[in-house]
């Protein structure tokens, strides 16, 4: 195969030219002269004495040392071998590269091969960089060489919407080559592309991390689906918080490359989610913002007989069950609750019974009151505007008139803009005793107030003025009661917000790059408020963080996939694979190398020829001799749980633990050690940590293997990641190792002694050996708990600093523990050891 050099620095060749000059100076040099003060040189006095003959080296070692002059000069040049294709180059080669959200995860790897395949053809080749994802027109095609063809290539990036392969087959150039490297994932568009393409090279690099395809939460935590792509058999879900921290990590396998996941959070967790990761592409990650936060509201009945299906309760939690956490209460304990927003149905409450719930009100809450027959005949003192006795009735036997449709919402509150269904009618209503100044959101087609609502300190009282269950209205059997409660529920955030939910526009705030990245837009964005809830993740509507007003939503890249996404392969109709072009060849190493290994040879003859060469190469061996190996690093271990993210965790956890042993203690572990205790010898290790949270049995071999383990001096820490009781699994676990009754350790127990003094071991009762406190020098070779130590150790779980020290220093008792024993406790050499020092025992 043919081909041709080029230099990447040519003009360095140019100092070629001075060699031979080099040589005439190197034949014609004189040894250096040596001085040697003889005492019969006063003997010669002013004898005329003739200068030796220059000694010239020989015409071989001057011409290599020329040669490896030669040599550099090349090297430093920049040679680079370019082959010749197969096929004749094109004249005109159009690089079409996907730069979706898809290729983020291997973006790296597309530009290199298109790259590649630049440098592979001649310089007289014109390139054209076509990208499929771009935000506005497509690019228009520009002819551009080899160096800039590069250069437009590295200043592209990846964009976190779907690519527009559609758009892009539309607007591609005529007479020209086409090479589509791809991220191997067909869509919609593919098929239009590929005709447009046909003839031309593709070039597939499919995507190397799982996307998140639909989550969201649930009254207990989250829920959702990922997808994966072929060949990755798991991952790691991860919860972060707003500070970046990580709330949970939940490891995930792919059945059919679909991983379904439950993940149970406390109330505290779930509020401080700000998003989900199964990796670092806009496809691995999922938002979430306060709005998707689960605000805890109390629901208040008044006194009914009715039966589940007539009860207002019944369909305000129906209705809200999805959107947040739903407790029930009695009005004379309601405020007693943390929530800041309480619900209300048909409770006529006297200004005394009211009172603790209005405080609550006046400090921020917001009070929601739905009308029903009770309050027509009594009142309430946690209405907003005073109200008339009885109900007006809008249809039936006595009334001329009909039941009235909703009429709209005030364009200024929290209810602007909701679609009012044509099946929403009241029959029955609440009216105002007079005029006041309390906000109307909702009227009925009269113009009769539907909803009212009034300041009243910090907080809101609200009143609906029709029922909340069905005997009053058809409102309870339609969506737009669910859609009313929705809305109104980040009022118990921020009472004061009453325009969250108007109808002004949202506006981009912050974009969330397609490498997981936030970055500032780069130009507008704004989404109706009416078409919010349908938009999606495109070039037009980035995903990212929303505001309008002061409320925040997200638009997550999950919606643009859809329920049903999966990382279908792209089809290859029409077109050919790339060619295997071969890559140019840099000689310019090799070259470089050559002249080292010339240089070398040229010392070892120097010294030859100084007869100096012995004694160096003495020297040289005695230093390349090997040493004594020294002794194998102190190593923890721990058992394989089969999870690798699980692994991982504790792995982080024990070298944690090794640092901070190695900067507090003599103690310096090496990294630590996997171990599966049927197979794998354990002598080796003094510690041994085994994370048994999830295991209910051991085998006759483990257990045998342990027992011996023990025997010889060595620990295991048996931590079930939860203080131990019922449903611990902890004596089925343990029954086969024949163990001696069990104690708790205290305070004064040496494990609690032999480095920190604790009174707490940051996991709850810890249990070791009974006998084991150290009076007779017995150590104890278990030691079992709960504290599920290895998260606290490496950080992984959120606790506080105070928590981690403690869980730190009883990992540092308990190696010094299994390293010294009972040394704390040993009180048989003191008197020995006091003489020896010079004091007299007492």
């Amino acid at each position: 195969m043919g081909g041709a050099f080029s230099f990447a620095v040519p003009w360095l060749l140019a100092a070629g030219l001075a060699l031979p000059f080099l040589w005439l100076l190197l034949r014609r040099l004189p040894p250096a002269v040596r001085r040697v003060r003889l005492p019969s040189i006063v003997l010669l006095g002013d004898a005329e004495i003739p200068p030796p003959p220059a000694a010239k080296p020989p015409w071989w070692l001057v011409l290599l040392r020329i040669g490896i002059v030669a040599l550099l000069l090349v090297g430093l040049a920049g040679p680079v071998w370019k082959p010749t294709p197969a096929t004749a180059p094109p004249a005109r080669l159009a690089i079409v590269i996907d730069n979706g959200w898809s290729a983020a995860s291997q973006w790296d790897r597309l530009v290199t091969a298109a790259s590649d395949r630049i440098e592979a053809l001649p310089p007289t080749t014109r390139f054209s960089i076509l990208p499929t994802a771009f935000d506005g027109p497509a690019p228009d095609t520009h002819w551009v060489d080899a160096p800039t063809a590069k250069a437009q290539l590295a200043a592209l990036s990846p964009l976190p919407w779907p690519a527009d392969r559609a758009r892009r087959a539309a607007a591609l150039p005529q007479d020209a080559a086409f090479l589509w490297v791809s991220d191997g994932i067909e869509d919609a568009g593919a098929p239009a592309l590929r005709r447009a393409l046909a003839g031309g090279e593709s070039l597939a690099v499919p995507p190397a991390e799982p996307a998140i395809r639909v989550a969201g939460r649930t009254n207990d935590g989250w829920s959702g689906q990922v997808i994966a792509p072929s060949g990755l058999p798991s991952a790691a879900l991860a919860f972060r918080s707003r500070r970046g921290q990580t709330l949970s990590s939940e490891p995930l396998t792919f059945e059919s490359d679909v991983a379904t996941f439950r993940v149970h959070l406390d109330a505290a967790e779930r509020a401080d989610v700000s998003r989900l990761t199964v990796g670092t592409s806009a496809q691995a990650i999922y938002l979430a913002d306060g709005s998707a936060a689960r605000p805890r509201v109390v629901v208040v009945e008044g006194p009914s007989n009715a039966p589940p299906l007539e009860s207002g309760g019944y369909y305000v939690r129906r209705a809200l069950e999805p959107h947040a956490e739903v407790v029930t209460g009695a009005l004379a304990t309601a405020a007693e609750d943390p929530a800041t927003l309480f619900v209300l149905t048909d409770v006529a409450a006297e200004p005394a019974q009211a009172k603790p719930l209005l405080g609550r009100v006046e400090k921020g809450a917001v009070a929601i009151l739905f009308a029903g027959p009770r309050i027509a005949e009594n009142g309430s003192a946690l209405s907003p505007v005073p109200l008339r006795a009885g109900a007006r009735a809008l249809g039936g036997v006595l009334s001329w008139q009909h039941p009235q449709a909703i009429g709209g919402f005030d364009a200024a509150g929290p209810l602007a803009g909701l679609a009012v269904p044509e099946e929403a009618r009241v029959s029955r209503q609440l009216l105002a005793a007079s005029d006041s100044e309390a906000m109307r959101w909702a009227w009925l087609a009269d113009g009769t107030p539907m909803v009212s609502a009034a300041r009243r300190g910090a907080g809101l009282l609200i009143l609906v003025h029709t029922a909340a269950d069905p005997s009053w209205s058809t409102l309870p059997l339609s969506g737009l009661f669910e859609a009313m409660l929705r809305r109104l529920l980040p009022l118990g955030t921020n009472p004061a917000s009453v325009d969250i939910a108007g109808a002004k526009p949202w506006v981009l705030e912050r974009m969330l790059g397609a490498r997981g990245e936030w970055q500032e837009p780069a130009r507008p964005v704004t989404i109706p408020a009416d078409r919010f809830d349908a938009t999606t993740a495109s070039a037009a509507t980035p995903p990212g963080l929303y505001r309008s007003g002061d409320a925040r939503r997200v638009i997550n890249l999950a919606g643009a996939l859809g329920p049903r996404f999966s990382f279908e392969p792209l089809g290859t109709e029409g077109l050919r694979p790339a060619a295997e072009a071969a890559p140019p060849v840099d000689i310019g190493a090799w070259l470089i190398l050559a002249a080292a290994l010339l240089a070398l040879v040229d010392i070892l003859v120097a010294l030859r020829l100084r007869g100096a060469l012995a004694p160096v190469a003495a020297a040289v061996l005695l230093m390349l001799a090997p040493k004594p190996a020294e002794a194998a690093d102190l190593q923890l271990a721990y058992v394989r749980t089969g999870s690798p993210a699980a692994d991982a965790g504790i792995a982080r956890g024990l070298e944690t633990l090794g640092q901070t042993l190695t900067r507090r203690t003599s103690v310096s572990p090496g990294k630590p050690a996997a171990v599966d205790p049927a197979r794998d010898p354990l002598g080796a290790y003094p510690v041994l940590y085994w994370p048994a949270a999830n295991v209910r049995s051991m085998s006759p071999a483990t257990a045998l293997r342990l027992r011996a383990y023990i025997a010889a001096g060595g620990l295991v820490l048996f931590d079930f990641g939860r203080p131990l009781g019922a449903g611990s699994g902890a004596r089925d676990l343990l029954e086969p190792l024949g163990l001696p009754a069990l104690s708790e350790v205290g305070s004064e127990h040496v494990l609690s002694r032999s480095f920190y003094l604790l009174h707490s071991h940051a996991g709850g009762a810890v249990w070791a050996e009974a006998g084991s406190e150290g009076a007779d020098g017995r150590v104890s070779g278990v030691v079992i708990g709960g504290g599920d130590w290895a998260s606290l150790w490496s950080g992984d779980r959120a606790v506080s600093p105070q928590q981690r020290e403690q869980a730190l220093r009883f990992g540092i008792n308990l190696v010094m523990y299994a390293l010294t024993g009972t040394y704390k406790a040993d009180q048989v050499h003191t008197r020995a050891l006091l003489e020896r020092m010079g004091e007299k025992p007492r």
